[in-house]
């Protein structure tokens, strides 16, 4: 790496599986553990103030300064606390999804996100290219520069790969020199999480960095590749939204008209967010089928063709089976890679049947019971993969919203010591962050 500001570079990498080093010194502070220590945080403050610039504040001047000073801190641990109440936090995520306000990704500002760059191309070159969750961090001195991990995530034992990092930074922030000028970059594939049983990542990292900053005077940059929002994929907040209830959503004009129309078909109603938000989504839902059916995935969808003939002859049997088996696998050229609209694909589906020439030694009536039969199973599987692409956009609007309304919610306290953003490759285009 050429950095012309550095005499050398340390490297701590640990490879890709080994285990760091165990600390018997406990260095995550919970967000109790803060608020325990706001008065003595209220000391420091005061100090920093009386101090600052060189010469002693007049008394007006020190009184003022010191309540804005811990306005402020108090604001952050509000904030803080506020994302630790996670049904609040969703819900406060999910009434800015329903009037889609914008939450385009917050990207790391170029000089920072060039930084993250050339650290990520000496790791990879260290320790291989890695496409799973993983973090690594470096500590940046005016002399040197400290690099450490990959980590990866322990989920047996509940441990997140950020935890590993964040008591490997304290343990070295602890045992090395460090001036004001000194910084920490944490890298992490997919953005810290916002949701488990214990403490969230990005609330410990947020935390962290505060921390850092005031013993230190230590900068913290936060990098990522992905939005992981509260729990990444595993999100089960959109888990019923099933065909039943995207069709029962397009079928109604407003929330209210849904709520009674989903109790008289026995489904659970969404609330009003989420119905906006899937009500949104069908307005401009294209999918690839390709992309979401493969392999036995896609024969399991057609078993019922099979039972049309079951009670034949053997011999007439094993003709339909055969008959059967070539339908299918010839309407796997629909799946093509081209993005189609749920009706379009429905269309398709029954445009085959109709058009499909069948095997002169199969009857007429079993015929067009496969005709019928297999649009009854193309039509069930497009609503299956439909209400699955609603599932799953949700969730990935879900998550960058998330993350956005964090970093908004948080930048305003952190501005001085605390950056997050996703890290924006060559390739990519160029985007506007509002």
């Amino acid at each position: 790496m050429e950095l012309t500001t550095l005499s050398r570079k340390r490297s701590l990498l640990s490879g890709y599986e080994k285990e760091p080093p165990l600390y018997t010194k406990k260095c995550l502070a919970s967000l109790k553990t803060l608020l325990d220590r706001y008065e003595t945080d209220r000391a420091t403050e005061h100090v920093k103030l009386k101090t600052s610039w060189g010469r002693p504040c007049t008394p007006e001047a020190c009184v003022n300064g010191r309540s804005q000073l811990l306005t402020d801190t108090e604001s952050f641990f509000q904030q803080v606390s506020s994302w630790a109440d996670t049904q609040y936090s969703v819900k406060k995520v999910l009434e800015h999804l329903k009037f889609r306000q914008a939450s385009n990704d917050i990207l790391l500002n170029e000089s920072i996100n060039k930084k993250f760059l050339e650290f990520r191309r000496d790791i990879t070159e260290e320790c291989g290219a890695e496409d799973k969750q993983h973090s690594w961090a470096v500590i940046e001195k005016q002399e040197e520069v400290v690099m450490y991990g990959p980590y990866y995530p322990n989920y047996n034992n509940g441990e997140h790969s950020e935890d590993i990092l964040i008591k490997q930074t304290q343990e070295l922030l602890e045992s090395e020199t460090v001036s004001e000028e000194c910084k920490v970059y944490v890298f992490t594939m997919n953005s810290p999480c916002l949701a488990r049983n214990t403490d969230p990542c990005m609330l410990n990292l947020v935390q962290k960095a505060k921390e850092w900053w005031s013993v230190y005077g230590v900068k913290t940059h936060i990098g990522f590749v992905k939005s992981w929002g509260f729990k990444g994929a595993k999100e089960n907040l959109f888990r019923d939204i099933n065909y039943s209830q995207v069709d029962c959503i397009d079928q109604a004009e407003d929330h209210e008209n849904y709520v009674k129309a989903a109790e008289k078909a026995d489904l659970n109603p969404l609330c009003e967010n989420l119905f906006s938000n899937v009500k949104y989504l069908q307005r401009s839902a294209r999918f690839s089928l390709i992309n979401n059916v493969q392999g036995s995935d896609w024969k399991s969808y057609f078993k019922s063709m099979h039972s049309i003939f079951e009670s034949k002859p053997e011999e007439e049997k094993k003709i339909c089976t055969q008959e059967a088996n070539t339908v299918i696998e010839a309407a796997q050229v629909l799946l093509s890679e081209k993005s189609g609209s749920f009706e379009e694909y429905l269309d398709k589906g029954g445009a085959f049947a109709f058009d499909y020439t069948f095997n002169s030694q199969v009857s007429d009536v079993i015929q067009d019971q496969m005709r019928l039969t297999f649009q009854q199973c193309w039509k069930e599987m497009v609503q299956d993969k439909y209400a699955k692409i609603i599932r799953e956009k949700l969730t990935e609007d879900f998550n960058q919203c998330a993350v956005h309304v964090f970093i908004k919610d948080i930048v305003k306290f952190t501005k001085e010591y605390l950056e997050i953003g996703r890290m924006q490759f060559s390739e990519e285009a160029p985007q506007v962050v509002r």
